[in-house]
């Protein structure tokens, strides 16, 4: 199977084919830094990060590029400054190095580049010079605006028609963000206003609008047309419609062939909100939940469908986890030192085989990371049913097993794989054989009627942080 992406921008399932054979260049929005990220950033950085670990696992060469929108070029930031009664460098300092500890919780590798807004004005500016050259663009006595009448295909992107706009609508606005029934010609430069912070051009002192920034810094490190261009939904209208309009109005080159945007994060059912006191931050979420399970929350559910951020489904995926964090580490353990020979394990290797096809398929398939976290529980199921048959595994078979294991593992759980899955303590080779020793005197005792004494092995192992689990064949879990 081929790797297939949705595409917002035709609102199809396309075949992936990047500009360059084996490489693939990536530009996904990052934070305005005012505050800290909530669960909702977190999700879509997330996706991200899975999204470059598979391309990579699949051969490609990735770079991926991504902006901070610092130091009060935003709107957003300029009131979270007022609010907070502090300079500008204080709260972009303070928001970056959040977002950065942030990251960390979340196992997210960090980009090839990390592009800071303050540091590419002058690629800013010469992307709107040469906007106003070509005619998109107008000066006025508040700063320079991009001219939406003057490219045909504005709203493509989004499916916005300006001739279905509110009345009133069309003109100017001085926001950077805003409905789609009130587009108008949006803010390339900003002139100076008292107590802002400013630069020089070419039009007096004054400050980028947001959406000129994402066009300026991709293509200086992307080329004027590249692979990949995300964001959350909420990014779809204005930022990247006004981002697919003044970058080809300035080249006259396609700007992106492949645009993706993750679906939103409710809470309990409602949209986020600080004023119904709904929001969580990242930092809270990952106190509570732990990075981890939050990370692998995310990747239940498909990214382009809403996910329901409340405590019952996080438990529910929690179970998924600690079957999968248990066979990792049961397997690395026998990958070293298991039993040698004698043990059929045919079955074992077949689903496997299967298991790692199907995987790829799903990922393959829009990454459907929710499908593919399926078919590896489905290798989980077979190698503690072939645990509770056979009570051991080959080095051979469990260094394959492994290997499967250890690539996933990388993609979903990220740099947690490494800290979280294998280094926390588990169970060696011999303690493993011990514990189904055990296991198998119980069992006997049951099949003798002998209650006291099963119940009495139960509750000693349940002490030691063992769980034992009575099916068809009794299995056990580390607490």
């Amino acid at each position: 199977m081929v790797l297939k992406l949705y595409n917002t921008l035709t609102n199809n399932l396309e075949v992936f084919k990047p500009l360059k054979k084996g490489f693939a260049g990536f530009y996904p929005c990052g934070p305005t830094v005012n505050n800290y990220i909530h669960i909702g950033h977190a999700r879509t950085y997330t996706f991200w990060d899975v999204v470059k670990r598979y391309l990579e696992y699949s051969g490609y060469k990735v770079r991926l590029v991504s902006n901070i929108t610092d130091i009060a070029i935003d709107d957003k930031i300029l009131k979270e400054v007022k609010k907070a009664g502090i300079s500008f460098q204080e709260l972009i300092t303070k928001y970056t190095m959040a977002y950065f500890e942030d990251r960390l919780k979340l196992g997210l590798a960090l980009p090839d580049v990390n592009c800071l807004a303050t540091q590419h004005i002058q690629e800013m500016t010469e992307l709107i010079e040469k906007l106003l050259k070509k005619g998109y663009a107008y000066e006025t006595s508040d700063g320079v605006y991009f001219n939406i009448s003057k490219f045909k295909d504005y709203g493509r992107l989004s499916g916005m028609k300006p001739k279905e706009l509110k009345a009133g609508a069309g003109k100017r606005v001085k926001e950077d963000e805003y409905e789609k029934g009130v587009a108008g010609d949006f803010a390339l430069w900003k002139k100076h206003k008292r107590g802002e912070p400013y630069w020089h051009s070419p039009w007096g002192k004054g400050r980028p609008g947001w959406h000129i920034e994402c066009s300026a810094m991709s293509m200086k490190y992307l080329g004027e047309t590249f692979d990949i261009h995300g964001g959350g939904q909420d990014n779809i209208f204005p930022h990247h419609e006004n981002e697919l309009a003044q970058s080809e109005a300035a080249t006259g080159k396609k700007f992106v062939n492949y645009w993706m945007h993750p679906n939103l994060v409710l809470m309990n059912g409602e949209k986020m909100s600080k004023s119904k006191g709904n929001f969580i931050t990242v930092r809270d979420a990952a106190e509570k939940y732990s990075g981890l399970l939050l990370r692998f929350f995310y990747l239940n559910t498909h990214y382009r469908k809403k996910i329901d951020f409340n405590g019952k489904d996080i438990q529910a995926v929690k179970l998924k986890l600690n079957r999968i964090t248990e066979a990792v580490r049961r397997i690395k353990t026998f990958s070293g030192q298991g039993i040698v020979a004698g043990i059929p394990e045919t079955a074992l290797l077949k689903t496997l085989q299967r298991v790692e096809k199907n995987f790829e398929d799903a990922m393959d398939d829009d990454f459907n990371t929710s499908l593919a976290i399926t078919r590896i529980l489905e290798l989980v199921k077979e190698i503690n049913k072939h645990f509770a048959e056979h009570h051991g595994i080959s080095p051979k078979t469990a260094g394959k097993i492994f290997n499967f294991m250890e690539k996933t593992g990388r993609i979903f759980f990220g740099d947690l794989f490494e800290s979280e899955i294998l280094k926390k303590e588990g169970l060696n080779s011999l303690s493993e054989q011990l514990l189904e020793l055990i296991i198998k005197l119980r069992d006997e005792a049951r099949e003798k009627k002998d209650y006291n004494k099963s119940d009495y092995i139960r509750n000693e192992l349940k002490k030691n942080g063992v769980i034992l689990n009575d099916n068809d064949k009794t299995t056990w879990s580390l607490e």
